[in-house]
């Protein structure tokens, strides 16, 4: 991301899914996108997704899509509904064996979030503060790294 990029109506912007079977229709341009898994991404103009926005800030309120680009998350005051770092309160969630809800953690974070993550969760797994097997086997698989050798 450049600071100094002026984002034009028509840049596209990633757009990732955090629910499945997310549906819409820009009634300004009437194109239409469908996110059917979670993790799915669609490319939207900056225009499409100032209009949804605006007209159904639930899609973004309610975590069902999360916009992949800080500029535009911080030009549609969009920011604080996602999380940028991970807290050691937020670092609590791997610790027991709630997999589903560490793993709805993950997959509303950012790619850049994300890769910060894979360094305190090899910590904490070193540090023995995560041993669940199965919470293990699920960071292994979302953030695309080895954890078992650090037990």
């Amino acid at each position: 991301m450049n600071n100094n990029s002026i984002l034009k109506d028509d840049t596209k912007i990633k757009v990732r899914s955090l629910v499945p079977a997310v549906y819409y229709t820009c009634v300004k341009t009437m194109d239409s996108f469908a996110w059917e898994e979670v993790g799915d991404e669609q490319e939207m103009t900056y225009m499409q997704l100032k209009y949804m926005k605006a007209h159904y800030p639930r899609y973004f309120t309610e975590k069902w899509l999360m916009i992949l680009n800080d500029e535009v998350l911080e030009k549609l005051k969009l920011s604080d509904i996602f999380v940028t770092e991970v807290t050691p309160s937020n670092m609590k969630k791997f610790y027991g064996s709630d997999i589903e809800a560490a793993q709805k953690f993950i997959l509303e974070l950012r790619d850049d979030v994300k890769a910060r993550l894979v360094n305190k969760v090899i910590a904490a797994v070193k540090k023995g503060k995560i041993e669940n097997v199965k919470m293990i086997r699920m960071l292994e698989n979302e953030l695309d790294t080895e954890l078992m050798q650090f037990v």
